[in-house]
């Protein structure tokens, strides 16, 4: 066996391809007996076997890789990210920081590093680690959408859109980063930008009904009444099952003082069969609104 990592890589692909894993390993166990600096057949192992589903058999080819070569820091990284797969979160914490002092421009291991943080509910550590990737590697999607997610979860909506705005440059037609903007602008009371971002998203994939109620719940937010009756109704067109929906339409119709519309949305919010609430016959409108109110603090997201 020669050390060519490319033709290693082509009979490994062959071989698991053809339902012959256990081939596989015993070349690169082969491979690495022969030569047990030679990295990627390390990572070709560990490769199979958590391609196999067998994380446990991954971390333990890593460990037996630092034991030939400890200075690596893909080695580090890559068994750091199999003890976050894993939910091994505070194991995962140890391989990744070495791997950062053995090269602390490695993206992977800072992203890898943020997710740990995410996994730990660690925030404040996974944005340092998030903005420590996406300042060595600009275009890195991936963490630009988790540095995203992380700010609004913290509530610093303003650099959240900021970071919303960044992956619109590297992918302008990103339906999910439209959404998360339009959900970022929300909460940052501009409800103007917020309607934008979503309609935006609506050009590119206009059959989620979710965003449509979204879409409708900011439309009345920027008191648009009858737009946002459109916008609902248009996702319940698309999905007339979903509760919320006409609980939403309800809404817009009461700020509307549209009696009769309200009702036919609480009647229709019923009749999915979801509305988890006692009935009764009294036609008392303190009792109904008291039973909604009741509903909705159980169902709160």
């Amino acid at each position: 066996m020669n050390n060519d990592p490319y033709e290693l890589q082509r009979l490994v692909q062959s071989f698991v391809a053809s339902g012959q894993p256990d081939k596989a390993i015993k070349l690169l166990e082969n491979a690495v007996k022969t030569n047990s600096t030679f990295l990627e057949a390390w990572m070709l192992l560990g490769s199979v076997y958590r391609a196999l589903g067998q994380p446990d058999k991954a971390i333990e080819v890593c460990r037996r890789s630092l034991e030939h070569i400890p200075n690596d820091s893909r080695i580090w990284v890559n068994l750091g990210h199999l003890y976050l797969e894993n939910n091994q979160y505070d194991q995962a914490l140890e391989p990744l920081k070495k791997a950062l002092s053995l090269d602390s421009r490695n993206p992977s291991a800072w992203y890898s590093l943020g997710m740990t943080h995410v996994a730990k509910e660690e925030y404040n550590q996974a944005i340092d680690a998030f903005q420590k990737t996406v300042k060595l590697d600009p275009n890195r999607f991936n963490a630009w959408i988790q540095l995203t997610s992380t700010l609004d979860d913290t509530k610093q909506f303003k650099e959240a859109i900021k970071a919303y705005n960044k992956v619109l440059e590297l992918q302008p037609s990103s339906f999910d980063a439209l959404v998360g903007l339009g959900m970022t602008y929300v909460n940052n009371g501009d409800y103007k930008k917020a309607i934008e971002a979503y309609e935006r998203s609506l050009k590119i994939n206009p059959n989620v009904a979710a965003v449509w109620f979204h879409l409708g719940t900011t439309l009345s937010k920027a008191n648009k009444l009858d737009r946002a009756i459109d916008a609902i109704k248009t996702g319940l067109d698309i999905n007339p099952n979903i509760v919320q929906g006409w609980m939403d339409l309800m809404d817009v119709y009461a700020k509307k003082g549209d009696k009769e519309g309200e009702g036919w949305a609480f009647r229709n919010a019923i009749a999915t069969g979801k509305v988890d609430i006692k009935f009764t016959d009294s036609t008392d409108p303190e009792e109904i609104k008291k039973m909604i109110d009741e509903w909705r603090e159980k169902n709160k997201a």
